[in-house]
């Protein structure tokens, strides 16, 4: 084999994200540390508590959202906030509103905010990697869980970041990319037909949700960065290609954004909080607990 010159020693290699996509240093302010949970997605948060009756300053409130948008995800540890004043937490982050199903309650604690029971969740569309509600043409801009029981082992939420899994494309691939369309719809894995087992109520929710088109290739409307923007659980198919074609590519973007390059899991702790960007950051569920009981509180902040 010839000697390889530079060009063909990284063209033979895997590609790696750039220097800049990792961090690896805390930094704290107002009292309030963060921790980079992994190189390339969250951040914990420590020295920070709120309740019903806590001033919490503007300065604080920008600081929290400014992290949130660079790190993806913000844990809080165990005593940050109980469950009974989680959604005072939620409101540093915007405004919440219920968006469960039949599976899914909503919580004693708040009206604005759901119930994950998994003695009452029988539905696994969790455990597929998803943006929620991505069917919607602009979903959700955060997710916020509260822990409230946990299991002795299990039970963790895996996150991935798009835009770091958009860096590992080859750029000319990515610039093929940015010229494709795809369609989002709820039904893609059967969403809505294992929620709602009502005829007419299923038939409701299908009518409110029709598919939508978007762009396969995103530009996040807070960072300007580009983003990966498909996801298992609701892209159908890529517009304008074969149906094998699109298989393919879909099969190709859906393995960048497992790869362990830019995950984290995450593992939970009763009276942890975790929210997270959700136009950007993927997750799914793992459900590995068995008869293990987790319950979290959820809320969908706009």
């Amino acid at each position: 084999m010839a000697t390889l010159v530079d060009d063909d020693f990284e063209l033979l290699q895997q590609r790696l994200l750039p220097e800049s996509s990792y961090r690896d240093r805390g930094e704290a302010r107002l009292g309030i540390s963060l921790e980079p949970y992994s190189p390339v997605v969250g951040a914990t948060v420590r020295g920070f508590r709120i309740n019903g009756t806590t001033t919490v300053t503007g300065e604080t409130r920008e600081f929290l959202n400014e992290s949130l948008n660079r790190y993806g995800f913000l844990a809080f540890e165990p005593g940050t906030v109980s469950a009974n004043d989680f959604k005072y937490l939620v409101q540093l982050f915007g405004r919440s509103e219920y968006t469960g199903t039949p599976y899914t309650p909503v919580a004693e604690e708040s009206s604005n905010v759901n119930t994950i029971d998994s003695k009452i969740k029988k539905t696994r569309m969790n455990f597929i990697w998803h943006i929620d509600q991505a069917f919607r043409a602009e979903p959700p801009r955060f997710t916020m869980l509260f822990a409230k029981t946990v299991p002795p082992y299990g039970g963790d939420t895996v996150f991935s970041n798009a835009q770091a899994a958009y860096d590992l494309l080859d750029p000319l691939f990515a610039q093929y990319l940015e010229t494709l369309y795809v369609v989002q719809d709820v039904e893609t894995m059967g969403f809505l037909t294992l929620a709602y087992r009502d005829a007419d109520e299923l038939a409701r929710q299908k009518a409110r949700y029709p598919w939508i088109k978007t762009p396969l290739i995103r530009v996040h409307p807070d960072t300007g960065k580009k983003q990966i923007y498909v996801n298992e659980l609701y892209t159908q198919r890529i517009l304008g290609v074969s149906r094998v074609a699109s298989q393919n590519i879909l099969g190709i973007l859906f393995d960048l954004i497992k790869s362990p390059e830019v995950l984290t899991r995450f593992r939970w702790e009763e009276g942890s909080a975790l929210i997270w960007d959700n136009r950007v950051v993927q997750h799914r569920g793992v459900g590995d607990y068995g008869s293990g009981h987790r319950v979290l509180l959820r809320a969908v902040v706009e």
